[in-house]
């Protein structure tokens, strides 16, 4: 009789590192465009870059026990479990693009506005729209006042800022 019971399936943990990955490159990428900014925005991006590459790390050290150890493997099978969710993963992706295509048409407030409620739509089956749409409305109207009129950010302008600009 064995000592060690079959501990079951091992944890596929590659698809737990396509974020991080990423984060590192767009890390890297970030760096490299802040090289001939004033001083005080490349302290600033050294300080959360670092931050940000620290945990990184520390993450795929973690993943490297593990899979040194025998517990997991780089499968990334699991990204697609439970195959019922694929058609809403697939509209949050469509959706997400969507946004990074209209921002620069619609503008900040607006665009964040139709991603927010379409994705709690989406993912919400449909239920509760009113309360989608007032949270919607909630959160991009906060992103708004505190971005562009609060940290006067020079985010995409569209007509929502084209009005609010001509009204204030």
């Amino acid at each position: 009789m064995s000592r060690n019971p079959d501990p079951g399936p091992k944890r596929q943990i590659g698809g737990e590192l396509i974020i991080p990955v990423l984060a590192l490159g767009f890390t890297a990428y970030y760096f490299s465009t802040i090289l001939d900014s004033p001083w005080t925005a490349q302290v600033n991006a050294f300080l959360v870059g670092s931050v940000l590459t620290v945990l990184v790390l520390a993450f795929l050290a973690v993943c490297i026990r593990e899979l040194r150890g025998g517990r997991a493997t780089l499968g990334v099978s699991d990204l697609i479990e439970p195959r019922h969710l694929v058609p809403k993963r697939a509209g949050f992706i469509g959706l997400t693009l969507a946004y990074l295509v209209a921002l620069g048409w619609l503008g900040f407030t607006l665009t964040t506005f139709v991603f927010l409620a379409g994705s709690m739509l989406l993912l919400g089956g449909g239920r509760r729209p009113a309360l989608c749409l007032a949270l919607s409305a909630l959160m991009a109207g906060i992103g708004y006042a505190a971005f562009i009129a609060l940290f006067e950010t020079r985010l995409p302008t569209g007509p929502i800022e084209t009005l609010l600009a001509a009204i204030f």
